[in-house]
């Protein structure tokens, strides 16, 4: 036998296996929760206020109106001593982000998409920030706040 042979011998067996007995969804979902802690020294932001939310869109509706199915989702978080304040909202197949960070200065700023993916953002000296052209699908901000902490917000879908 070839290595060539032991490899696809072993792929039929995995598949056979797989078809068999496969991995229950409990313990994906538990392998998956393993690696996105793996980042502990990351603080999480915590939410200040959600258009979408019943009780903390509230100061978002007050000005805007009760939010549209169309329109953005408006988001704000709090953590590291920043402030950040997201616009997301559908553009043409996509999404377009704009953004605001306010109170400490943020040194770095990553945007991590839902498929694993992340790029950098460009922060203005205001803290000001957009990112056009997303694919659709869940987001979320990484920050390091001029302090050195280092903040994550909650992944968000308009």
């Amino acid at each position: 036998m070839t290595s060539d042979d032991d490899d696809v011998l072993i792929a039929e067996l995995r598949r056979v296996a797989g078809e068999a007995d496969p991995v229950p969804a409990v313990v994906v979902a538990a392998a998956r929760a393993a690696i996105t802690t793996r980042n502990l020294d990351h603080e999480l932001a915590r939410l200040v206020a959600d258009s979408a939310d019943a009780d903390l869109g509230r100061s978002f509706e007050a000005v805007r109106g009760p939010a549209r199915e169309t329109e953005s989702r408006l988001v704000s978080y709090e953590g590291g001593g920043v402030q950040v304040d997201l616009d997301l909202s559908p553009s043409g197949g996509g999404l377009r982000l704009i953004g605001q960070f306010s109170g400490a200065p943020v040194a770095e700023c990553t945007l991590e998409q839902g498929d694993g993916t992340s790029r950098p953002v460009a922060v203005d000296d205001l803290g000001r920030f957009a990112v056009e052209d997303l694919p659709a699908g869940p987001v979320r901000l990484r920050y390091r706040s001029a302090t050195g902490d280092l903040v994550r917000t909650a992944w968000i879908t308009p």
